[in-house]
């Protein structure tokens, strides 16, 4: 499969989901729309440096992965374990407490800085076995956590969608 048809479905149906998704929540859509911009461009046969890419994709990942996992419950998990133990070690109340925000900030935002690298790198050249190792499906099941949430028809209509504009890019793909 060529790699175009990996930005034209990010750029047509992956990113369209996310921007539903985040307004939905009352997000911003402006991080999907930027990652959407650079498939497009890419689409086109820009080259578009790692550098770039990883840029955009943080605050869009950091988004999707906030809303497809149990982010809240997992940084106050972490913040009042690591506050916790800071007190254990004679910290004082608010040094604790801004100890454990620290720590849970940076771990939960850990996988959407790690993945924006990753994948990042893996559009900026192309490379169908770089981009294999970034587990794309673990995104696109994010993606369709973050659309659907718990309603079941939504849930529905979210794992239809990319599967819909895959087949959509695919077709566009050979047509050209």
């Amino acid at each position: 499969m060529p790699f175009s048809v990996v930005h034209d479905w990010h750029a047509d149906s992956v990113a369209s989901l996310l921007t539903e998704a985040s307004a939905q929540r009352g997000g911003a859509a402006e991080p999907h729309l930027a990652v959407r911009s650079l498939h497009a461009r890419a689409l086109a046969g820009e080259r578009i440096a790692e550098s770039v890419r990883s840029a955009a994709l943080e605050p869009a990942l950091r988004e999707v992965y906030r809303y497809a996992y149990a982010y809240e419950e997992a940084f106050a998990t972490a913040s009042a374990a690591t506050s916790s133990f800071a007190l254990s070690r004679g910290y004082g109340e608010s040094e604790a407490a801004e100890h454990g925000e620290s720590y849970a900030r940076a771990h939960a935002d850990a996988n959407a800085l790690a993945n924006a690298a990753a994948v990042g790198a893996a559009f900026a050249t192309a490379d169908p076995p770089a981009y294999a190792m970034t587990y794309p499906f673990a995104y696109v099941r994010a993606c369709i956590r973050e659309y659907g949430g718990q309603d079941e028809a939504r849930g529905r209509d979210a794992r239809a969608r990319p599967a819909e504009g895959l087949a959509d890019s695919l077709a566009r793909a050979i047509a050209r």
